[in-house]
């Protein structure tokens, strides 16, 4: 049984049936009728803030030796389980509601509106579009996007199964199945109900108390597949205000519940309206003019809509040449005081680009943060020597060069042009060979590592944050073969300041929690239960944690 099995296990199941939070209190939230979870989780409440939050390996260690656990054969069985092989549900489970009842709720630091609406919001309001007198558009265009397969769509089961990434699907695929979510998001309705809807069900479900919400302001391009049937009629007030207005009554509800709004901008060069502007420069630049326009007839606006992002596929994104249409925009929101966040180290065709990406992001458009930033945990060393196996391997049947042709292009092959001739044409080398081949790849892996935490260390200096999403990473980016290999824990030791963010929870079919269990179990060794607290919930002071942590117990024993 694989981290990811028992993560999944965890998860959505076990939220879907809490309805809410009942005032943290882990006795009321306990799975209902799982006595074993039941148990366990009241266990881990007492034992966690006794040890004031240690590793996960250290806390089942002394789990084992607990005199509760040893008179409790069933426990004892499972958690010994749980321990070979991480991945015994049922402590998972326990871990899993011990975080969803902790006081201080969590910030997903990065989350999107459209792939954060579940099939419950967009049916109805799906189901109105297909039902009038525009179905045979909507049915087109959905079909132009999902395939012909798509349709019909009959229930909410049938927009789920459709918003959901497949197993098999990668990053170009992700960035298509958002479309559906955008087709009901059409009205300042619409987003004042989208806003309220997501708002509950993560406060409700996962214990998110605040989110950095990542969101398209302006959505008109001229790529068939992206664009949506009557947004030319909803304004950028019209998303914003709604929005606001959405988490704003939530908010009223739960006074402690916050939010930052966060207009993101498509970085790809041509996303943009060409049929009205002359260059992507033309366009960014009067978006910048409309949002600083709107805070200035909206001030109330002005303590929640604090920064922007970029998104989009960054294959491709990243010379210094890409990065100065929208650079001169950047510079007069940061004066107007906005803060420029960014997605970069995602996605390359090299890890090289990959980590230039976000150099020139911090050079050029002086980003505050960097969000995925994965390009800059990857180890060079393994990955360029894992990659160099599957091409020799490759070689040695005849094969010429793969998926791994970018990156042997992108090496230094200087007085050896014969050997990356071979390779090209998939001409066996001879051993000789190979040892140069692997001699290449060496010194090309050790550059590329010097770069690397060369960034990195100008990221601490300058104190930017560099935002995980596990899920995320591992599932669109192909670069993590398995969650354990995720880097977070080695970001910690080095210094950076961290943030966790679930993407879009619905479509990558997450949680908070399930991010969380993520992260401390890619390092059980050495990540504090305590240093995750801190990092997701932005609580530093530890004495406070270790004091929440006896009131989680002393309520435990209620």
């Amino acid at each position: 049984m694989t981290i990811e099995t028992s993560i999944a296990a965890s998860s959505d199941n076990g939220a879907s049936r809490i309805p809410e939070r009942s005032n943290g209190d882990p006795v009321a939230i306990a799975c209902g009728g799982m006595s074993l979870v039941f148990r366990l989780t009241k266990f881990f409440t007492q034992l966690i803030s006794e040890t004031s939050g240690l590793s996960l390996a250290d806390t089942l260690s002394l789990a084992e030796h607990a005199p509760q656990i040893s008179a409790d054969a069933e426990a004892a069985h499972a958690i010994a389980e749980f321990r070979d092989l991480l991945g015994r549900f049922r402590v998972a489970r326990a871990l899993a509601d011990f975080f969803r009842a902790f006081p201080i709720p969590f910030r997903d630091e990065h989350i999107h509106l459209t792939g954060s609406l579940d099939a419950d919001f967009i049916w109805p309001r799906l189901a109105k579009l297909l039902d009038g007198p525009q179905s045979a558009m909507y049915e087109s265009k959905i079909a132009e996007v999902y395939g012909t397969g798509a349709l019909p769509i009959e229930s909410a089961a049938d927009v789920d199964r459709l918003i959901r990434l497949g197993d098999d699907d990668q990053f170009d695929r992700y960035l298509k199945i958002l479309y559906l979510a955008k087709l009901v998001l059409t009205s300042r309705d619409a987003h004042r109900e989208a806003a309220y809807h997501m708002a509950s069900r993560l406060y409700r479900g996962a214990n998110v108390g605040a989110i950095r919400l990542k969101f398209t302001l302006f959505r008109e391009t001229t790529d068939s597949a992206e664009q949506i049937p009557g947004i030319s009629e909803l304004a950028a007030e019209d998303v914003m205000l709604g929005l606001y207005e959405g988490f704003l009554a939530f908010q009223n509800e739960v006074p402690a519940f916050r939010f930052i709004l966060s207009p993101s901008f498509r970085k790809e060069p041509g996303f943009y309206d060409a049929t009205r502007y002359a260059s992507k420069r033309a366009s960014f630049d009067d978006q910048v003019g409309q949002i600083i326009e709107l805070l200035k007839k909206h001030p109330e606006l002005r303590d929640v809509v604090t920064e922007v992002d970029t998104v989009g596929n960054e294959r491709g994104f990243y010379r210094k040449a890409h990065f100065q249409e929208m650079r001169v925009g950047f510079r007069k929101l940061q004066a107007y005081g906005f803060r420029t966040r960014s997605h970069h180290g995602e996605t390359w065709n090299t890890l090289r680009q990959g980590i230039q990406a976000v150099d020139n992001a911090m050079n050029i458009w002086y980003v505050d943060a960097i969000e995925h930033g994965l390009s800059l945990g990857i180890n060079p060393n393994f990955y360029f020597h894992r990659m160099l196996q599957r091409v020799l391997t490759a070689n040695a049947r005849g094969e010429p060069l793969g998926r791994e042709r970018d990156e042997i292009l992108d090496m230094d092959w200087t007085g050896r042009d014969q050997i990356f001739d071979k390779l090209l044409r998939g001409q066996p080398l001879t051993d000789a060979e190979a040892t140069l081949a692997t001699k290449t790849k060496f010194h090309h892996a050790r550059e590329v590592e010097h770069y690397q935490h060369d960034v990195l260390n100008r990221m601490i200096d300058k104190r930017l944050t560099l935002v995980s999403l596990p899920s995320s990473n591992k599932k669109l980016t192909g670069a993590l073969s398995d969650y354990k290999d995720h880097p977070f824990s080695w970001w910690e030791k080095k210094g950076l300041r961290l943030g966790v963010g679930t993407d879009n929870d619905v479509t990558l079919n997450t949680n908070f929690i399930r991010e969380m269990l993520i992260l401390l179990l890619t390092d059980p060794l050495e990540l504090k239960i305590t240093k995750l607290l801190i990092v997701t919930t932005g609580e530093s002071r530890r004495s406070h944690l270790s004091h929440l942590l006896w009131q989680m117990r002393k309520a435990s024993e209620v």
